[in-house]
């Protein structure tokens, strides 16, 4: 039984969540999917009623930077407590380098002015070593990140990295060519082999961000905001977002395929940094009702990060909650989803079924400790992947 966590924005917000993980006593560890510190510059926090302001003025570029970072996280007392209470297990995403990191660069990048960004990323792993309480898959090798963790005879958890060794994302036609990688070969033929040789009952796939799909090209127009808003979308709302799995639909084919076929079956997908809250039955084809899922997927809410707002939608509700039910209907394989709330998972695991509910915070404006169950499903074992109904 863990907490499934990511995108903890220092000045978006307080880290209730965290707190709330630190109260609990029922936990195994925590499973970190990334975005654990954000190296984004300082100034004007974007949080509503927080005077928490990032004390670096600009994004974080040299080893001194990525260390002060982590240590103005870890002066905060809920992630303290966080830490005191519970082993955790991370992930990496591209906040933790820089926006849009990818294996040659990143988007606000300037080599003339920031220096080679190998470098960058150097820094950025070094100091995550320094401050993480992790162990490192590879002691010669820095930049790995992706491991695996034997849960026993029950489950294989293969913590994935989506950032480091990835491609330079691109819009079509490039997007769809066969040979673009968002994992990195040498990634791609370990996920693959780990997958191959895992005997547990259950397979968990941990992934910074979300597997399966949520684009197709008849969006109506009112649904595009609000998946542009969440970074969900291509920048101009005309296309899928391309730096996430949608971006490098040859590799996530090969690796659908890969889940699809193992014998046992039993897979699980949990991802993070969306910003939203979901769940969805994986396919080959995600559109055809007829067509049998091989796996579910699971995306935990951010701690604080802001991706859609009160400031989006108003003190109503309402527009917000036609938005998902309208989304529902267009993804008929999306069982369950959460625009803007934000707080963590927990992951319940049996031989029998995967039970996952979704924990919200009421705020993250001010500090409170109240928190309610948001929804729960429990994913049953055997041939086939299937989902109960939302309890």
């Amino acid at each position: 039984r863990f907490a499934q966590v990511s995108s903890a924005k220092f000045d978006a917000g307080y880290f209730n969540a965290y707190a709330r993980i630190a109260d609990r006593e029922d936990l195994n560890f925590i499973l970190h999917l990334g975005n654990y510190i954000y190296g984004t510059a300082g100034g004007e926090a974007t949080g509503m009623n927080t005077a928490r302001r990032f004390e670096l003025p600009h994004e974080c570029k040299t080893l001194d930077d990525y260390r002060r970072r982590y240590n103005q996280y870890h002066r905060v007392p809920d992630v303290q407590r966080m830490h005191a209470a519970h082993p955790i297990i991370a992930a990496l995403a591209e906040h933790e380098l820089a926006p849009g990191a990818w294996r040659g660069g990143a988007e606000s990048h300037d080599p003339q002015r920031d220096g080679p960004w190998p470098e960058r990323v150097r820094s950025a792993l070094r100091a995550r070593w320094e401050w993480l309480p992790v162990r490192q898959p590879d002691p010669f090798d820095a930049s790995r990140v992706y491991r695996s963790v034997r849960l026993g005879r029950l489950a294989d958890l293969l913590v994935t990295e989506t950032h480091v060794h990835r491609d330079q994302p691109a819009p079509p036609p490039e997007m769809y060519d066969p040979n673009r990688t968002q994992l990195g070969l040498a990634q791609r033929k370990w996920l693959f082999e780990e997958f191959d040789r895992s005997t547990a009952r259950w397979r968990l796939l941990a992934m910074p961000s979300i597997l399966g799909t949520l684009w197709r090209t008849d969006l109506p127009d009112p649904v595009r905001l609000p998946l542009l808003r969440a970074g969900l979308l291509g920048t101009d709302g005309e296309g899928p977002d391309c730096s996430s799995w949608d971006g490098y639909p040859a590799e996530r084919y090969l690796l659908m395929r890969h889940i699809r076929d193992h014998k046992l079956r039993n897979s699980v997908v949990l991802s993070g940094n969306s910003g939203i809250s979901l769940v969805q039955e994986l396919k080959m084809d995600p559109f055809d009702p007829a067509q049998e899922a091989i796996a579910v997927e699971c995306a935990n809410a951010g701690v604080n990060s802001p991706y859609l707002d009160d400031g989006f939608y108003g003190s109503s509700r309402t527009p917000l909650r036609i938005d998902e039910q309208e989304l529902l209907r267009l993804f008929p394989q999306v069982k369950y989803l959460d625009l803007n709330s934000h707080g963590y998972n927990v992951v319940d695991l049996t031989a029998e079924r995967v039970r996952v509910e979704w924990w919200y915070a009421d705020t993250v404006h001010p500090r409170s400790d109240k928190e309610h169950c948001g929804a729960s499903f429990e994913i049953k074992a055997g041939p086939s992947a299937s989902t109960c109904s939302i309890q």
